[in-house]
């Protein structure tokens, strides 16, 4: 149990819908980040403001009390609210189970957070699961704000906000309104009563933004306060939204039913039948608490927590939408059938706003700007038109597809703005002002950390795909009994010759990881492995077993590939300290996740043929077992962003990323694919 905690505890839940809105916090409920919270509520063009950050929640029965939260102060935590939680479960929805001291199956509550999917809602179901009639007293927490900002410490003294209660025969409602920037929150409450009460709670400290640089101080503030009872076995429910609660039974409903078909832990209190000794069934032992099965829809429910406005987010609670990121989770989303409709919108949706051939490296959200910053993505999304063009094997999608495609790398080719350009061996080069267009991307003061000018290997790798990916599209259509399309000839001899002067990068047993004219840069990185997973070959598959045997001594971890060799002088163990600090470790050490879906497509590539089924499926569940374990003993809730680059255990980074579930999504699938016992 004490392994449970700490892995808990230091890993975050995560709820979202299809809004970009999320709701997010530690297996302990302590808020350490200020995107901690209730309720974050986005929109349409992915702006998201911090409603809700907590709940004060005082329980009571025949004189005794004890407080549920806890708030991190600079020099204590208070209340321990934290010393009453028996157990969390982060998934399928997060879910925390409370009890006096010493805990007792006779004073037993149940508390679980869920979040509506079409609209900024959401639910707090409290259930009595002991034996005594408990009285709760609510003072729900509101910050009303920016979520990249915080409450500086007085600010809310002054501040006026409107406040609205009403009441019917069966509930209670409230509005509040922040008059400084007219943000808004609707409150509901089931059972019980609602009251006017003022409480600012001061100071809140929150450590991981401290950690990462940033103020880590802030005000909250309080303005209602609910009080209900609950008989053993009943519930009471609370709603909190940016929008007026309308028909909030049905709300209900609707909330509860998203969740209602997905597994939940082996020992989850079952709150139509629980035992009579709740607390002896529960877990101590760390075990695996979901089956395969169980964890897999696990899983695809996690990776389906990003997609938002026919997009995709590429993290939480950091990040909008991203187009790269994007691409590479179409593209786990389309071993599943049903997603195809969305992988489609959001490709369409892509389509409409290229800029001179560049899909948008991302979109504004949240005060960042959009910006087209990224090659690589566009070859991505190439790349996917194929892929989906042949699940779909529609003659218009199919034309408009090719048509795309050529005009995309046509523009590309003739690309004339100094950014990059395509030399006379057809790569591609970067300019040193653009050497932030892959994605090593991070700058610091407007250059990039790094050293990617010249011709990197992926982009090549990329390019060269793109254009086979355009060539095939052609293929396939003609395949189906279509009429001709004839291709562009420039294209295709481009290709042949961009295969042709990719030999430049190999040397021994790697490939270089760009070209400075023709002189290999050498340094042992993952960008070699995602140059020769691609779907078409660009060098014989000798070459690709010695890139994928060095890049498993030197870059593999069990969370993730390190983003460079551990023997480069310029490696960096741990991803820590401020924004500038960080920046210089994210590219130059860390582990990422999402590293692990090229890595394993390259061990397929080499090794499909030579190997047993079952030779396969456990030689990927062994590199992905650290992750498929996390989920399996409820440890955590999404993959993280990055881990450190030596001795990697705690996730840093954003804390739920999209392309790294998506990595994990796609290799399990291919294992399920094989069809062997697992």
């Amino acid at each position: 149990m004490d392994k449970y905690f700490m892995e808990t505890h230091h890993h975050e839940w995560i709820l979202t819908n299809r809004l970009g809105s999320y709701a997010t916090g530690t297996g302990n409920l302590i808020n350490q980040r200020k995107y901690h919270g209730l309720l974050i509520a986005g929109d349409r063009n992915f702006n998201r403001h911090h409603l809700v950050t907590g709940i004060e929640e005082r329980v009571e029965w025949r004189g005794d009390s004890f407080f549920m939260d806890s708030n991190n102060y600079s020099n204590c935590i208070y209340p321990e609210g934290f010393l009453h939680l028996v157990k969390p479960w982060l998934r399928p929805y997060p879910a925390f189970l409370y009890s006096a001291l010493p805990h007792q199956n006779e004073i037993l509550i149940f508390k679980e957070i869920m979040m509506d999917e079409q609209t900024n809602t959401v639910l707090l179901r409290y259930t009595n699961l002991g034996e005594h009639k408990l009285h709760l007293e609510l003072m729900p927490k509101f910050s009303l704000r920016l979520h990249h900002e915080l409450n500086s410490p007085g600010s809310l003294d002054q501040e006026h906000f409107a406040l609205d209660i009403q009441s019917s025969e069966t509930a209670e409602y409230f509005q509040i309104v922040r008059v400084k920037n007219n943000l808004q929150v609707y409150g509901y409450l089931a059972q019980g009563e609602i009251n006017g009460k003022r409480n600012i709670y001061r100071n809140v400290f929150y450590p991981w933004e401290v950690m990462s640089g940033y103020e880590g101080i802030g005000d909250q503030l309080a303005l209602v306060q609910a009080k209900f009872e609950l008989k053993p076995l009943e519930s009471n429910y609370i709603l909190f939204s940016d929008s007026p609660i309308k028909h909030p039974n049905q709300v209900i409903e609707r909330i509860l039913a998203r969740y209602q078909e997905l597994p939940k832990a082996v020992d989850f209190p079952n709150l139509q039948n629980p035992t009579p000794d709740l607390l002896g069934g529960l877990d101590y032992e760390d075990n695996i608490l979901f089956k395969r099965a169980d964890y897999m829809k696990i899983l695809e429910f996690a990776l389906t927590d990003f997609i938002a406005n026919n997009d995709i987010i590429a993290g939480f609670p950091f990040y909008g939408a991203w187009g790269r990121d994007t691409m590479v989770v179409l593209n786990a989303l389309l071993h599943s059938r049903k997603h195809q409709g969305l992988v489609e919108k959001t490709l369409t949706k892509y389509s409409r706003y290229i800029k001179g051939g560049l899909i948008p490296n991302r979109f504004a959200e949240s005060g960042n700007i959009a910006n087209y910053d990224s090659l690589d993505a566009t070859f991505w999304y190439i790349i996917l038109l194929w892929k989906l063009s042949k699940q779909k094997r529609d003659k218009s999608f199919w034309q408009e597809a090719i048509s795309l495609s050529e005009k995309i790398l046509i523009s590309i080719k003739e690309n004339s703005d100094g950014r990059y350009w395509l030399r006379k061996d057809a790569l591609i080069e970067l300019s040193q002002d653009f050497a932030h267009g892959t994605w090593m991307d991070v700058r610091i003061d407007g250059k990039a950390i790094t050293p990617r000018g010249g011709a990197p290997v992926e982009i090549n790798a990329l390019w060269f795909n793109a254009i086979a990916s355009y060539e095939a599209m052609q293929k396939d259509y003609q395949a189906a009994g279509f009429e001709d399309y004839t291709l562009n000839s420039e294209l295709i001899a481009l290709k042949e010759q961009a295969k042709e002067s990719f030999m430049k990068f190999y040397r021994v047993d790697y490939l270089a990881d760009r070209l400075l004219g023709d002189t290999p840069i050498m340094q042992i990185r993952p960008n070699a492995v995602i140059a020769l997973c691609l779907p078409h070959q660009i060098v014989d598959k000798r070459i690709m077993k010695e890139v994928f045997e060095r890049a498993f001594h030197e870059l593999y971890t069990f969370y993730g590939i390190r983003s460079l060799s551990p023997q480069d002088p310029a490696f960096r163990k741990k991803y820590l300290g401020t924004q500038a600090e960080r920046d210089k470790a994210y590219y130059n050490g860390s582990a990422w996740a999402w590293l692990l879906g090229p890595f394993t497509g390259l061990y397929l590539k080499v090794y499909k043929d030579e190997k047993t089924p079952q030779e396969i499926a456990k030689a990927l569940g062994d590199f992905i077992s650290t992750l498929r374990n996390g989920f399996m003993r409820g440890h955590i809730a999404s993959v993280a962003e990055v881990w450190d680059g030596d001795q990697p255990h705690f996730p840093k980074g954003a804390p739920a990323q999209a392309w790294s579930v998506a990595a994990l999504y796609n290799i399990e699938s291919y294992i399920d694919s094989l069809e062997v016992e697992q």
